[in-house]
């Protein structure tokens, strides 16, 4: 099963996903901080930084993974910037 993590924070989400075997295909976080420390937990997997911005041809492009193959999308609480 394939995910995309949307809100991420420091990726505790993903964590339990990925001990439950799920594969994360992409995050998006906003937070600078947050994203130094999922590329240093997950250097292999692309990170977005605006969920504004992000679309379906996106994500397919920079991960290689068709949208259809996406199994699963969840998320944080969105930040209040």
């Amino acid at each position: 099963m394939n995910a995309l993590s949307l809100c991420t924070g420091i990726g505790g989400m993903d964590i339990a996903a990925q001990t439950a075997g799920i594969k994360i295909v992409a995050m998006c976080e906003i937070d600078a901080f947050c994203r130094k420390v999922l590329k240093k937990h997950w250097p292999h997997v692309p990170i977005f930084e605006d969920l504004t911005t992000l679309s379906r041809e996106v994500i397919e492009r920079e991960t290689g993974t068709p949208a259809e193959a996406i199994n699963l999308i969840f998320g944080g609480f969105p930040c209040q910037r």
